[in-house]
């Protein structure tokens, strides 16, 4: 017969124990003891999981014999159950056991390995560094409003016209001051005295179109204001909203200097120009004075009234006629260098300039407008020189002495010193006090360091003007060319340096070379010749040609300069930076 404990192998479960009990004799089947199978689960090593589902608890199955103690599952009705296994491997990659089994058969590595591994690991750093720095935040995004970013472009264009900006460059900067502020479809077109900006959306196939209508003037100190504006918000360094706020600040401020000083300060320019661009004497530079200051009265006045602004020209070139006229009665005046010293800030020189730079900088319509201007303005100026001359005629019943005499020969032969022509080299002193007085007849603070950079910078222009027509006589254009191109590449210098903008302090140095269209004769050849033989109308047209040849080699001058140090220094060329210069 079998024993109890071969009965019970197979008909226990597997957790079974056969323990003896000491009371009675002999072995015999006390109890089950089934261990608790998750205690023994968690103090035995990770096993390979294969988790049962939990089910109700069934009675054993008669078949099922013990398994080993490798693989024996827990027991059928407890929760969870999970099968035994070994510990798991390290989780050690192949590639990585055999690059250490390689280390070990290769042993110390070699100098040129060494070198390579270290190339191998600079290249690595340096696209992580590539890879960081890609990802690092810039200040791109704007938080302002569509329409304050909009305003304030409108703001922006109104005082670049008001203040006297270039205007060939009017449209580029205003295009990319709104690329900065994530308005990439705005477009501006300019017209003398108009402004069309278009702000589109192809989002929604919408455009708005704005129409800024804003007299042209020049006001340096408002205008530097305005590019500090400008250029901090290009850069991120003020928001929006402020900038519009100072904008409006300038806009609505009063001008820098009063009527009364202006009018003093233009009678000095006059004065002061008249030596070395109309063969004046000591005497006609005293009378030029209160000429020059009739004129600053006069256009401040008459420029309150639109009937009235019109004819501003033509009644103040008729008015200073008349008075030179008179002064040449007495043998002691010249009457071509008071009628020209005395209307010098009226000349058409700057106008036919800013027509040949946007003709060169491709702006046809612009360009062409104020062309024609420029030579309608000529013929305003001759026609009213000419009335002047005559109403003295016909009123004094004499003619004007020698008023053919453009070098004004007949006083200078054996006169005293006030009467002859104010040697060459007086320049040095003339010269800087005129480019002086312009810049503070134009809105320039006089205790600024921008003041003298503007004296030093026309200064050397002048000379280089003047020194090479000593070398290439009876050749304007090549002399304005040097002129300008050395006045503009001091200018840009100045503006790299400072990182202010350039076109401030050349503006006055181009002032000092800019003909006359008067100068040897020019437009008071117009007022002979219309009263003698009819001839006068195509005087005037050449004096007009003769200044845009001139103007031409100012123009190169000054594109030229600009683009050698654009080449130089390409800082801000993104932002439109570059664009504050001729």
């Amino acid at each position: 017969m079998l024993g109890a404990t071969a009965l019970a192998g197979p008909a226990s479960p597997s957790g079974t124990r056969v323990a003896p009990l000491p009371t009675r004799p002999g072995y015999n089947l006390s109890r089950y003891s089934a261990p608790n199978v998750n205690e023994s689960s968690r103090a035995s090593a990770k096993p390979s999981s294969i988790a049962l589902p939990p089910s109700p608890a069934v009675a054993p199955s008669r078949r099922t014999l013990s398994p080993p103690p490798s693989t024996r599952l827990s027991p059928p009705h407890s929760p969870g159950v999970m099968l035994r296994a070994s510990p798991t491997p390290s989780r050690k990659s192949l590639s990585d056991m055999v690059r250490e089994e390689e280390e070990k058969d290769q042993g110390e590595p070699t100098l040129r390995e060494r070198r390579r591994q270290g190339r191998r690991a600079r290249r690595r750093r340096k696209a992580r560094e590539k890879e960081l720095k890609r990802r690092r935040v810039f200040i791109k995004e704007h938080v302002a409003a569509i329409l304050e970013r909009q305003q304030f472009i409108l703001k922006l264009a109104r005082a670049f016209m008001m203040f006297g900006a270039p205007s060939h460059r009017l449209e580029a900067q205003i295009q990319a001051t709104a690329r900065v502020l994530e308005l990439p479809h705005c477009t501006a077109m300019y017209l003398p005295g108009v402004l069309l900006v278009n702000f589109g959306d192809p989002a929604t196939c919408t455009s708005d179109i704005k129409f800024l209508k804003q007299a042209a003037g020049l006001d340096l100190g408002k205008l530097k204001a305005s590019y500090y504006v400008y250029n901090k918000v290009i850069r991120d360094k003020v928001s929006v909203a402020d900038a519009a706020t100072q904008l409006d600040d300038l806009m609505t401020s009063p001008p820098k200097y009063s009527l009364v000083k202006n009018a003093v300060i233009g009678g000095l320019a006059g004065a002061f120009i008249m030596p070395s661009a109309f063969n004046g004497s000591f005497i006609d530079c005293l009378a030029a004075i209160p000429l020059g200051s009739l004129l600053v009265i006069v256009q401040v006045l008459l420029a309150r009234n639109d009937m009235y602004s019109s004819l501003f020209e033509i009644v103040i070139a008729c008015v200073n006629a008349m008075v030179a006229g008179a002064l040449t009665r007495t043998n002691q005046f010249c009457f071509y260098a008071v009628a020209s010293g005395s209307i010098v800030l009226i000349l058409p020189g700057f106008i036919t300039l800013c027509a040949a730079l946007e003709l060169a900088n491709r702006s046809i319509t612009s360009g062409a407008v104020r062309l024609t201007y420029a030579a309608l303005y000529c013929l305003f100026l001759g026609f009213g020189l000419s009335l002047g001359a005559e109403i003295y005629v016909r009123v004094a019943r004499s003619e004007i002495i020698n008023g053919a005499d453009y070098t004004c020969s007949y006083l200078r032969d054996g006169a005293p010193w006030w009467r002859q022509n104010i040697p060459k080299w007086w320049y040095f002193l003339t010269i800087p006090s005129f480019l002086l007085c312009m810049a503070l007849k134009n809105g320039q603070p006089l205790f600024r360091r921008d003041t003298l950079a503007m004296v030093v910078i026309g200064s050397a222009g002048f000379s280089a003007n003047f020194f090479s027509g000593w070398e290439f006589k009876n050749q304007p254009a090549l002399t304005s060319f040097i002129g300008s191109f050395v006045a503009g590449i001091l200018g840009n210098t100045w503006s790299r340096l400072t990182r202010e903008s350039a076109f401030v302090v050349m503006i006055v140095g181009i002032f000092v070379q800019l003909p006359s269209g008067l100068a040897n004769g020019g437009l008071l050849r117009f007022a002979a010749d219309s009263s003698s033989n009819g001839q006068g109308y195509g005087t005037a047209i050449d004096a007009a040609a003769g200044l845009i040849t001139i103007v031409i080699g100012m123009t190169v001058g000054l594109f030229l300069a600009a683009a050698v140090m654009n080449l130089l220094s390409r800082r801000g060329r993104r932002r439109g930076a570059h664009l504050s210069t001729f």
